[in-house]
């Protein structure tokens, strides 16, 4: 009895000696013959394949992925990996359950090449059930990755990051008719540098650093620029748009939410967002035509997004925001600029029910040197974008101006503005303004064309209707109250803003 038993383990032995292998053989031919019969638009090319069934790995190395465009036959995507490496597959769960639970995929040196050819019509009706079976892997790391997006017209570069790594937890694929995404995971942690980001057809945003871990994002030297210099960009343009050189030393954003709502609806929620050091330029050149479109008040614009958008909480600090603008050809810009520039945003968001507000309050020095603090609300839900703006401008010297008031307006202006406060009460297409303002000693200088002369004579009529000084009658302070004040709708908040100021300091009397 003894030697049939050793007889069977002996040949049980054989049996699996001869089995692994033939195995690994008949798995590994399964592959080969599943990556044969792709599609005729999708190709694959490795050069080795190897499986080891008892540990449940497959390994694919030097591989090569081609997707083309099944209707013009051009290239799709492009994806050449160092490796793939698949541990710890469940064949049992495979084979009896139709499902494939896997403990950990490393993709290693994925180069990703997407050729982007417009804009793709959303997917309508039903989601098609795919036949593949419910995947569920642990774990998926992504090593030494690089991709970018080119234009498949012109090959020109839409999107670049240089490197990057990769990972995520816990990711599902249930195929399922009610979900138009059927890909799930739990946590993800992202690295990545020098990322490259055309933003329209002007304009580009790099970034040094991302790390995005779980709920909270950090980003890193951020550069938004227009692409080409001030005067190239006004020979390019038709209408008029802004140049612009905008630079951010960090951002952080915390305690990040994100998804889809019933599979349709994409939400991002963050607690607190904050943003440090920035340096904002913005040019604009008004020799160049108009853009006679409507532009929406800010309340307007957040409130059409087309998606769910609540930034609880965001701080800007330590800021600097400069603005030019060009009205002839002679001389340079006028400019006006904001230093020192704080600001706390709440509620920004298209989320919350009607009653509540948007708040936006920012401290900063007037052409560094007025101390400027401004308190601003709307709601958003509010269709008529009724919105409260205050201001509270402190001692401040005229001839600081005069870089803005020269090139543009012709007019120069003494004297010291010592203190300065207006009320703003609007919607999209009327406002009321409440403006008091303490002056002393101000004149106003008519130049020529030329800028360098003064006409006396248009000095002379200005100075009859200027007040000198506002140290008269029983208040200090010189008020004017306007109402019915219309907004030019192809112009900003920032002129309409303007316009009463403007109408507040003409009309102002003791």
């Amino acid at each position: 009895m003894k030697f049939k038993y050793i007889v069977l383990l002996v040949f049980v032995v054989i049996l699996v000696i001869i089995a692994i292998p033939v195995s690994n053989y008949i798995v590994k031919g399964k592959i080969e013959k599943g990556l044969a019969n792709l599609p005729d638009h999708v190709s694959v090319e490795t050069e080795t394949i190897s499986v080891d069934v008892t540990s449940g790995t497959v390994e694919f190395k030097d591989i090569t992925i081609s997707v083309n465009n099944k209707v013009s036959k051009k290239t799709d995507l492009t994806l050449s990996l160092n490796s793939v490496l698949i541990e710890d597959i469940d064949y049992i769960d495979f084979v009896f359950s139709n499902k494939l639970n896997i403990d950990e995929v490393a993709l290693d040196g994925p180069q990703v090449t997407y050729y982007k050819a417009g804009k793709k019509k959303k997917p309508e009706g039903e989601y098609s059930i795919s036949e593949t079976p419910e995947v569920n892997i642990k774990v998926v790391k992504i090593l030494n990755g690089r991709a970018q997006v080119l234009d498949q017209n012109n090959d020109s570069l839409l999107f670049a990051v240089k490197h990057f790594k990769l990972n995520i937890t816990d990711v599902t694929h249930k195929p399922n008719i009610k979900h138009r995404i059927p890909v799930t995971f739990h946590d993800f942690d992202v690295i990545a540098d020098s990322i490259q980001l055309n933003v329209g057809e002007f304009d580009r945003l790099y970034i040094a650093d991302v790390h995005f871990k779980e709920h909270a994002a950090h980003f890193k030297d951020l550069h938004f620029k227009t692409k080409y210099t001030k005067k190239e960009l006004s020979k390019r343009l038709k209408k008029e748009k802004d140049y612009f050189d905008l630079k951010l030393d960090s951002l952080r954003l915390e305690q990040i939410d994100f998804g889809y709502k019933n599979d349709s609806v994409f939400y991002f929620h963050t607690e607190k967002t904050k943003l440090h050091k920035l340096d904002l330029v913005v040019y604009r050149d008004k020799l160049v035509a108009d853009d006679l479109t409507t532009k929406p008040l800010f309340s307007k614009v957040i409130r059409d997004l087309n998606f769910d958008l609540n930034l609880v909480d965001v701080v800007i600090l330590d800021a600097k925001i400069k603005y030019e603008e060009r009205v002839n050809h002679e001389g340079v810009p006028g400019e006006i600029y904001f230093t020192d520039f704080n600001a706390n945003l709440t509620n920004v968001s298209n989320t919350y029910s009607e009653g509540e507000k948007t708040v936006i309050k920012t401290t900063s020095k007037f052409m560094d040197e007025a101390p400027l603090e401004t308190d601003w609300e709307f709601d958003v839900n509010n269709i008529y974008d009724r919105f409260l703006f205050k201001a509270d401008l402190g001692p401040f010297h005229a001839v600081n101006i005069n870089q803005f008031l020269v090139p543009n307006l012709n007019v120069k202006f003494e004297g010291v503005l010592h203190q300065t406060y207006f009320t703003i009460d609007g919607t999209a297409s009327h406002s009321s303004v409440d403006l008091k303002t303490k002056f002393d000693g101000l004149r106003v200088e008519v130049l020529r064309k030329d800028k360098h002369e003064k006409n006396k004579f248009l000095s002379a009529i200005a100075n009859v209707f200027v007040p000198k000084t506002t140290n008269k009658g029983e208040s200090s302070f010189s008020e004017a109250v306007r109402h019915d004040i219309e907004r030019d709708k192809t112009k900003s908040i920032f002129n309409f803003i303007w316009l009463n100021i403007k109408e507040g300091l003409i009309h102002a009397k003791n």
